[in-house]
C-alpha cells in the first residue's frame, strides 16, 4: 500500500451512497454459486468438480451439476437440511452428531450426504419426490441462476465468509451484525441480544439505515 492509498480509499469512500447487504440461508456457497467461475479460476475459490462425500455405504457421492431439464430443479435439494449445532458439525467434521466431539477438530467438509440422510429419514417438511441423500451433492450453475450470478459477478461476492457459529440462522446473523452471538446457538425466540451492532454505530455516525425482510 503506496503512502497515499489511505486518502484514495477514504475519498473512493465518500462517492457511495449506499451499501446493499444481501442475506441467503440454508444455502451453501458451492450450492449456489460454486460454479460462478470456470474451473482453475485462480481469483475464485469454486468448484473442481472432483468434489466428494461418502454416503453410508463408503460410496463415494460427487457434486453434480443442476440443468433445466433436472426434476424439480429448483425445489433442490428435495429436503430441508439438518440445521442447529449438531447437524452443522456432522457436515463440516463428519463427525456423527450423537458422539462426542474428538480433539483436534479439523473440517473436511465430507458430512453432507450422510447427514441430509437422517434429515430425509426425519424431515421437518415433507421432502419432493426424488430426494435422495446425494442430492445434497447437486449445485447450480449461472445458466440455472443466471440473475443470481450476474449480481455476484457485477457487484461483490465473498467465497471466504465461513460461518462464525457453526449453528442455526441468528447466531450467524448476530455474528454478522455485531461481531458475537453472545452464546446463543439456537433461534429460539427467547434469545436476547444486548450487545451493540453495526446499525447502532452507523446511526451515532448520522448515517441512515433500513432493513428489509
Amino acid at each position: 500500500m503506496g503512502a497515499d492509498d489511505g486518502d484514495r480509499a477514504g475519498g473512493n469512500l465518500a462517492k457511495i451512497d449506499h451499501v446493499v447487504v444481501m442475506m441467503l440461508e440454508n444455502r451453501s456457497f458451492d450450492h449456489m454459486l460454486g460454479y460462478l467461475y470456470a474451473p482453475g479460476n485462480k481469483d475464485f475459490d469454486g468448484l473442481t468438480g472432483s468434489e466428494s462425500n461418502l454416503d453410508g455405504n463408503g460410496n463415494k457421492v460427487q457434486v453434480a451439476q443442476i440443468t433445466s431439464q433436472t426434476p424439480n430443479a429448483y425445489w433442490l435439494p428435495l429436503c430441508d437440511p439438518g440445521e442447529g449445532y449438531p447437524n452443522t458439525n456432522q457436515q463440516l467434521f463428519g463427525i456423527d452428531p450423537t458422539a462426542p466431539l474428538p480433539q483436534p477438530l479439523v473440517a473436511t467438509n465430507e458430512g453432507f450426504v450422510q447427514n441430509f440422510a437422517r434429515a430425509i429419514q426425519s424431515p421437518v417438511e415433507p421432502p419432493w419426490p426424488g430426494v435422495a441423500p446425494a442430492s445434497i451433492m447437486q449445485v447450480y450453475t449461472p445458466q440455472t441462476l443466471p440473475v443470481l450470478s450476474k449480481l455476484a459477478q457485477g457487484f461483490a461476492v465473498c467465497d471466504h465468509w465461513f460461518a462464525s457459529a457453526p449453528t442455526e440462522t441468528m447466531p450467524n446473523r448476530a455474528f454478522a451484525l455485531a461481531a458475537t452471538s453472545q452464546g446463543h446457538l439456537t433461534d429460539d425466540k427467547n434469545n436476547v441480544y444486548t450487545c451493540p451492532s453495526i446499525y447502532g454505530a452507523l446511526t451515532a455516525a448520522g448515517v441512515s439505515w433500513r432493513v428489509y425482510g
